[in-house]
């Protein structure tokens, strides 16, 4: 087995490697850093022993390999290609390794999930690599725990971990901005709605209103934030609510903004790309990576010009964000701006991103593993400069 190019995934934290041997369509293997590999092939066993593989999918004719994000790329995969092999001279990989940059802070990426009981909150936490915090919420939602237990057999097994968006920025920040939503949006009436939901007869069923309604736009006029956001919690959003969007969108609160944002995404049409791109120039990284998601999401070549810019974000999430778009569905036009900006990344994931975007468009196929030398070479570059 040799690999025979690379290519992005939507997370900087994962690669996909493409390699010479085929399996069967019907033959597929996923293995974590915490199983038993004492049968696994012999290159799974090499791949687990680097320092930072954390999963390994395999597929057809692709490894997607995901890493511990305190572990750089430029660390981790010249080690990846001495275990797999590359039709490249290996001494490319010795200056790849040899060249590398000091290993730089992980993205900032924060996975967040909330520990629900039959849709009522009982905990917040948060992951960053191997980093685990957790975050209380007030005693009301333990109270309402307590109320709803009659209706589960086992509370042990009802409880359930649901993940969110991820955001980025540092632990504490962004778990105590978590507890502040789940507050805004769970107050003593919705929780005591929630209770008597889950302890409610078949007979009683369907005597609650649904909790998601149309929601009049001088809710957003309230002072108080929490009441601001609880109210654009309720939305399901559609077309007919854009004047509420745009008027969310420009709210003072990051939170209430970053919802909006994710709204306008769900609308899937492209009367909501003006909003996004204006969420896109956001002050705060969690509403402008949001826009990036939602528009990437959506695909529309249109956004090009609006993505391309991202390229001079000042956070790297969103800078790789737009090169990830570029590379999926960007065109000639992206081109000058994408070599500018690689020339000038100091991030080796987001120069990485944005050269695959180049070679997709230049060169397509016939490309396709020349990025190798080109971060090779890159690398070798700059830390040349920074010798001399």
């Amino acid at each position: 087995m040799r690999i025979v190019s690379i290519e992005p995934t939507p997370s900087p934290h994962s690669m996909k490697i493409n390699v010479s041997e085929t399996l069967s369509p019907d033959e597929t293997y996923n293995y974590s850093d915490k199983d038993d590999l004492a049968q696994a092939p012999k290159y799974v066993q090499e791949l687990f022993a680097l320092e930072g593989v954390k999963n390994i999918y395999r597929v057809i004719d692709f490894i997607a390999l995901a890493r511990n994000p305190k572990t750089p790329w430029e660390e981790l995969l010249p080690q990846v290609r001495h275990v797999l092999g590359t039709d490249e001279a290996l001494d490319q990989t010795n200056e790849l390794s040899d060249a590398s940059q000091a290993p730089s802070e992980a993205f900032g990426e924060i996975h967040v999930f909330i520990q629900m009981f039959l849709g009522i909150p009982m905990q917040v936490k948060l992951e960053e690599g191997d980093i685990e915090k957790r975050f209380g919420l007030p005693e009301r939602f333990s109270n309402a725990v307590m109320e709803a237990s009659p209706a589960s057999e086992n509370v042990i097994m009802d409880r359930k971990w649901e993940e969110q968006h991820p955001r980025y920025g540092s632990l504490d920040e962004i778990g105590l901005d978590v507890v502040e939503e789940l507050k805004a949006s769970y107050d003593q009436d919705r929780l005591d709605t929630l209770v008597k939901m889950v302890l409610q007869t078949d007979e009683s069923a369907g005597s609650t209103t649904s909790y998601y309604q149309h929601v009049p736009i001088e809710k957003l006029d309230n002072p108080d934030w929490r009441e601001r956001y609880a109210a654009l919690d309720r939305l399901d959003p559609t077309l007919d609510d854009l004047a509420l969007l745009e008027k969310a969108v420009h709210d003072e609160k990051a939170s209430i903004r970053r919802l909006a944002t994710a709204y306008l995404g769900m609308l899937e049409d492209k009367a909501a790309l003006p909003l996004l791109y204006e969420a896109l120039a956001d002050k705060a990284v969690n509403v402008r990576r949001t826009a990036g998601d939602c528009i990437s999401d959506l695909g529309f070549t249109e956004a090009t010009p609006n993505m391309i810019e991202t390229l001079k974000d000042k956070s790297r999430i969103v800078r790789w964000r737009g090169a990830m778009f570029l590379y999926e569905v960007g065109d000639a036009s992206a081109v000058t701006a994408l070599r500018e900006a690689a020339d000038d990344e100091p991030e080796f994931e987001v120069r990485m991103q944005m050269n695959l975007a180049l070679e997709r468009i230049q060169g397509g196929e016939q490309a396709k593993g020349s990025v190798w030398h080109q971060m090779t070479q890159a690398v070798k570059s700059k830390t040349d400069t920074t010798a001399n």
